[in-house]
C-alpha cells in the first residue's frame, strides 16, 4: 500500500491472535482515554454548577425580607442563569453516561484480552483452540465493535500515536509497565 497503512496478514493462527490482541489493547485504551476525558468534563461542569447553585441559594436566602441593591440582584440573577446553563449543558452532553459506556466497552475489551492471552499461552504448550473457539472470539470482537460507543477522534488519534511503532504484542504490553 502506498499510503503507509499496515494491514494484518497473518501467516498462522498465532499471528492472527496476536493481531487481535493488539487490536483489543488499542480498543481498550481508546475507550479508557475517552472515559477519562468524559469524566473530566463531567467534573469540569459539575463543580462550578454546584458552587454557583449554592452561592445563588445562599444569596437569595440571605436577602429574604431585605432591600437589596440593584447590582446585587443583577449579579445573583447572572449567577443563577450561569448555573442553569451549566446544569443544562451537563445534562445535554451526558458526560457521566458517556464515560460509563466507554468504561463498559473498555472492560469488555479487557475480558477479550484475557481470553486471547489464554489462547496464546496455550499455544506455547500445545495447539491453539479449534475453529469454533476462534469463530466465537471473532464474533465477540465484532459484537463489541458494533455496540461500543464511538471514540472521539482526538482520543482515537492519541492511542494510534501511542501504538504507531508497535510491531509485536510484547511491545504493546510494555506500554502498560
Amino acid at each position: 500500500m502506498t499510503d503507509g497503512t499496515r494491514v494484518l496478514e497473518p501467516a498462522n493462527v498465532e499471528e492472527l491472535l496476536r493481531g487481535w490482541l493488539l487490536h483489543a489493547h488499542k480498543g481498550r485504551d481508546r475507550h479508557d482515554v475517552a472515559a477519562r476525558r468524559y469524566e473530566g468534563r463531567r467534573s469540569a461542569f459539575g463543580w462550578p454548577t454546584i458552587a454557583l447553585s449554592a452561592l445563588v441559594g445562599t444569596a437569595v436566602f440571605a436577602s429574604v425580607g431585605r432591600q437589596v441593591a440593584l447590582w446585587a440582584q443583577v449579579v445573583v440573577g447572572f449567577l443563577s442563569a450561569a448555573a442553569t446553563v451549566l446544569s443544562a449543558l451537563q445534562t445535554y452532553f451526558d458526560y457521566s453516561g458517556r464515560a460509563e459506556r466507554h468504561r463498559t466497552a473498555g472492560a469488555k475489551y479487557k475480558a477479550i484480552i484475557r481470553e486471547l492471552e489464554e489462547l496464546l499461552a496455550q499455544a506455547k504448550s500445545s495447539t491453539i483452540g479449534d475453529h469454533a473457539s476462534l469463530d466465537a472470539l471473532r464474533q465477540q470482537l465484532d459484537a463489541l465493535e458494533q455496540e461500543a460507543p464511538v471514540v472521539p477522534p482526538a482520543d482515537y488519534d492519541e492511542v494510534e500515536r501511542r501504538y504507531a511503532d508497535v510491531t509485536f504484542v510484547g511491545e504493546a504490553l510494555a506500554l502498560y509497565r
